[in-house]
């Protein structure tokens, strides 16, 4: 039995999805549903399902995407089926880049040509045989893009913007990890970019005496002494050098 996982912020449909799981219940399993992709990891560790449905936009940003991301980086082996309610040329691109295997409008999965449960095996079936499940109308985007000369370099810049992303995220846990308040790691990450005290308190919106205050604090729980030292632990944090 496959095990499955959806993160989906409209109650009305998490509750549809699993309506429909149960008449699945036979070849899947609905373990979990969450409203955002928050703890995206520590889930996919705790619950390790086969197949993650996943929306693209939850508190009102693309968080889906930099999920995906996350997903295909530390379990290439899981897979995810986007379901969503866009189909804009810029979000199946993104999500294709980011190695979605499959892509599954919200209007197709509820419409009354089939029932939802037979629109979800019908998905789930070409995923798990190997293909990658479109949305016929996405299909016929996906090969207009496919006419676009600089289809190649537009790709590499997807995948590398959620890199950096990423990266950063898990940079600022590791502050968090250290110690560090979330101002104090906002004033850390100003003196990486190199700016000044009175630019990181411009940018911040907040007095220079202050981050001079936040500065002192940062000091005393990385254990150094002065700003060079501090760029330089962090850089090597980053693995820069």
């Amino acid at each position: 039995m496959r095990k499955v996982i959806a993160y989906e912020d409209d109650p009305e449909l998490r509750k549809l999805l699993e309506t429909v799981f149960s008449a699945l219940q036979s070849d899947y399993q609905l373990l979990a549903t969450f409203p955002n992709p928050l703890r995206v990891l520590a889930e996919i560790n705790e619950y390790k399902p086969d197949v993650v449905l996943m929306d693209l936009q939850m508190l009102e940003v693309d968080d889906g995407l930099l999920a995906l991301y996350k997903i295909k980086q530390t379990a290439p082996d899981v897979k995810v089926l986007v379901l969503t309610m866009f189909d804009t040329d810029q979000k199946i691109f993104n999500a294709l880049c980011l190695e979605a295997d499959g892509y599954m409008l919200k209007t197709e999965f509820s419409s009354s040509q089939q029932l939802p449960h037979q629109a979800m095996r019908k998905s789930l079936a070409t995923i798990f045989d190997g293909g990658a499940y479109l949305t016929p109308s996405v299909a016929r985007q996906i090969m207009k893009l496919f006419t676009d000369h600089s289809l190649s370099e537009r790709m590499n810049r997807v995948k590398e913007r959620f890199q950096l992303i990423f990266q950063g995220e898990k940079e600022r846990k590791k502050h968090r990890e250290a110690g560090l308040t979330p101002m104090q790691t906002a004033v850390l990450e100003k003196i990486i970019d190199g700016k000044s005290t009175a630019q990181a308190a411009m940018e911040l919106d907040i007095k220079e005496a202050t981050v001079y205050t936040h500065i002192k604090a940062i000091y005393s729980i990385l254990g150094v002494h002065n700003r060079a030292m501090l760029i330089r632990k962090a850089m090597q944090q980053r693995g820069h050098i």
